[in-house]
């Protein structure tokens, strides 16, 4: 009797050692997991710098390297999509990197620069239609500022009533290319380029 008692307390002992020895790998699970999740923005912008400074200078097969890595940390990060798209855009593959700004510009509404040069190659292969409904997003964001879009000197609002009167005088929609120069000059007067061309009275 005395030895199943012995034996039954060193079981009961045992079982409380694994169970804390559970609990301790479970803590140390848990906060692996919150480490990394609070970890991976920085890593995935540190990727994304590493990625940028190879693209200027010229070395693209390691961006793209640099990119594939962020996005396998985080396959939902509109600027790892977006520097992939330039990659492909420098690479000259025109359908990838049409593919990689939509992915980008569909994550996150508020990425000017992904629609403003998805909308800029639809330009260049002639198709205005496709160019539009991209360049009206950004042109209803607003005024940009450079710390929305990370360069200094670039206003995507201001490209994209440019570019959208260049879309709608191709397009010979004259209420919508009126609407647009009526915009470009309350916000940019001395600024925004208008093409000469189709204008909203010479058709109606």
């Amino acid at each position: 009797m005395e030895d199943r008692l012995i034996a039954y307390r060193q079981r009961k002992e045992r079982m409380q050692e694994y169970k804390e020895a559970a609990a301790k790998g479970c803590y140390s699970l848990i906060l692996i997991v919150v480490t990394l999740v609070l970890l991976r923005p920085v890593m995935v912008n540190q990727m994304l710098g590493l990625a940028s400074a190879y693209s200027g200078a010229g070395l693209l097969d390691e961006s793209m390297r640099q990119c594939d890595k962020a996005l396998l940390l985080d396959g939902q990060s509109s600027g790892a999509w977006y520097q992939s798209a330039r990659v492909y855009r420098l690479q000259g593959n025109r359908e990838m990197a049409c593919g990689a700004y939509q992915e980008a510009a569909q994550i996150d509404p508020s990425n000017r620069l992904a629609r403003l040069e998805l909308a800029a190659m639809y330009i260049e292969d002639g198709r205005y239609q496709l160019a539009i409904p991209y360049l009206e997003q950004v042109r209803r964001l607003g005024p940009d500022t450079a710390s929305q879009t990370g360069r200094p000197g670039t206003s995507c609002h201001r490209a994209s009533l440019e570019m959208l009167i260049q879309c709608y005088q191709h397009e010979k929609d004259p209420a919508k290319l009126e609407m647009v120069r009526k915009e470009a000059n309350i916000f940019y007067p001395s600024s925004v380029q208008i093409q000469p061309g189709l204008n909203a009275s010479s058709t109606l």
